[in-house]
């Protein structure tokens, strides 16, 4: 059966699609209502039933859903401040004002770019801003973590080189990297990537690369919540020149992106390239519920960041002691961050599938040891729902049971899950004055 949807996608995409769109109603009010439910369904289920280990996900806080308008999603608001292109959004001023300062403030920048709508989109302003099509720039490998190979730089035309990386340190390669850059020329290099077990020796590679006159990315997206509480690492003060992150995952607030520096002409350039360049209007609904994030990992005070660090070392040894093969090492402690990754010699993607038919959430990454061989968990999501470092045995007990010994625990997973009622680490409306 062949999808009308996507008929050039791959053909288990072109299976799933068949079946959902033959399972339509014809009629749209009906579709609608089916599409309704199925959202509530799913989220009763990630609610109730599931483990949300996934690194790229999180709860919402109280806070961050009651600020959310809606209206203001359908609000075009373009330019600054004072010389809008449409006149009369003296609030919608405010929103954006009180936004930025509060993420500048938070993440020790003098300036916020918190117009792009994705993580995505701001690494794309930062290329727009820095780079022109043809040039070179240096990311981490595909299978070390690196997201920036395929697609967004493909869209500037960039030409992408891997650079030199230190298996044994899982960092890039300090001694090879200076005839690296000599070699390759690149206009910017990107750190940061979509498995951040421990911090990038960043001012050691920073010194490398001033020599070079290549302006440093450092690409937090996975772990902006960490570095808003003061932990893991601190990258615009060790040598980064702009810092992009998502506002979601370890932030916890609405899907987005944000650009950060201390560079007041990179700020500049950044911004240009972001308005108009890249976007006319953008989603101002995003804005009061990204400052109530900001607020909440200012008042957490390195709390909920340290939870998600202990609970995600407490799980690392727990997989070990089931008998996973667990990335990081254990004289390291496996992780320092609420990442966690394991080999898994059939493949991370199939097992990331079998995890998830047991209401265990995660996802395949790639691994230096096994391009397509990990599987990667975050503990960001389970710990803001109460979960603690006495719980981890049990979620990894579960993981054991789906990939080690090919157990039904989908009744354990439950049981684990009711353990731990309501939210910790956010904050209420009625926590404002």
């Amino acid at each position: 059966m062949e999808s009308y949807t996507a008929p050039w996608a791959s053909s288990a995409a072109r299976r799933r699609l068949a079946a959902v769109e033959a399972a339509l109603p014809s009629d749209p009010a009906e579709a609608l209502e089916r599409a309704a439910a199925a959202a509530h369904s799913h989220a009763q289920r990630l609610d109730e039933d599931t483990l949300q280990l996934n690194a790229g996900t999180n709860v919402p806080s109280p806070l961050v859903a009651a600020l959310h308008e809606s209206a203001l999603a359908a609000q075009p608001s373009m330019g600054y401040p004072g010389t809008k292109y449409q006149p009369g959004l003296e609030a919608i001023d405010v929103v954006e004002v009180t936004a930025a300062t509060a993420v500048a403030r938070l993440m020790g920048a003098a300036f916020a770019e918190v117009r792009p709508t994705s993580a995505t989109l701001a690494n794309l302003a930062v290329y727009t801003a820095l780079t022109d099509p043809g040039d070179t720039i240096a990311v981490l490998p595909d299978w070390a973590g690196g997201r920036h190979a395929a697609g967004v730089a493909s869209v500037r035309g960039l030409r992408v080189a891997a650079l030199p990386y230190d298996t044994e340190a899982l960092d890039v390669d300090l001694d090879a990297l200076d005839e690296f850059l000599g070699w390759e020329i690149p206009r910017l290099l990107v750190l940061g990537g979509s498995l951040m077990l421990f911090p990038h020796r960043l001012s050691a590679i920073a010194d490398v690369v001033r020599g070079h006159g290549i302006p440093l990315l450092y690409d937090a997206s996975q772990v902006a919540g960490l570095i808003a509480e003061d932990r893991f690492q601190d990258p615009l003060r060790e040598g980064a020149d702009l810092m992009t992150f998502s506002t979601y995952t370890s932030f916890g607030g609405p899907p987005g992106g944000v650009i950060v520096t201390n560079d007041a002409e990179l700020a500049e350039q950044v911004a240009n390239a972001v308005h108009p360049v890249l976007l006319a209007n953008y989603d101002a609904s995003r804005l009061v519920p990204l400052a109530a994030a900001a607020l909440e990992r200012d008042r957490s005070a390195g709390a909920y960041a340290d939870q998600c660090i202990a609970n995600a070392q407490a799980l690392a040894e727990a997989l070990a002691e089931e008998g996973f093969a667990v990335v990081g090492g254990a004289d390291r402690g496996y992780t320092t961050s609420h990442h966690v990754a394991i080999e898994i010699p059939g493949g991370g993607t199939a097992a990331a599938v079998k995890l998830a038919e047991s209401n265990l959430l995660a996802s395949d990454i790639g691994i230096p040891s096994d391009p397509s061989g990990g599987v990667r968990f975050g503990t960001q999501a389970i710990t803001r729902q109460g979960f603690i470092e006495d719980d981890m045995p049990a979620i990894a007990a579960a993981c054991a049971g789906v990939l080690l010994h090919d157990r039904d625990v989908r009744r354990d997973v439950a049981e684990v899950r009711r353990r731990r009622v309501g939210l910790r680490w956010c904050l209420t409306p009625e926590d404002l004055p």
